[in-house]
């Protein structure tokens, strides 16, 4: 049996954790206000209210889980660098696409 070095504890990932959930409930409160007024009447300016947070929550939620992914499976910092880097990018350009939609 090999040794088991104790490494301690971190807490690095608990916001980041606990982001991800409460952007994952909001979401699904956002889409189902979306989807019970579509049924109600389908307005156009109950759809601006939707999508905003729709847009701002779902970029936000995303990229949040493609880092936590990255973190669990890149184990070179370098490489996880450069990583986060393409997500900003994507991210900054999907939100400037929506409120462009928007």
């Amino acid at each position: 049996m090999r040794n088991y070095k104790y490494m301690g504890t971190s807490d690095t990932g608990t916001i980041g954790w606990l982001m991800q959930r409460v952007s994952g409930i909001i979401l699904i409160l956002v889409v189902f206000v979306h989807f019970f007024s579509m049924i109600k009447g389908g307005s156009a300016g109950m759809m601006q209210i939707v999508l905003g947070p729709i847009a701002a929550f779902g970029v936000f939620h995303t990229f949040n889980g493609f880092k936590m992914i990255t973190d669990d499976y890149v184990p070179s910092e370098g490489w996880r660098g450069v990583i986060y880097g393409v997500y900003w990018v994507l991210a900054i350009t999907l939100v400037i696409l929506a409120v462009k939609v928007m």
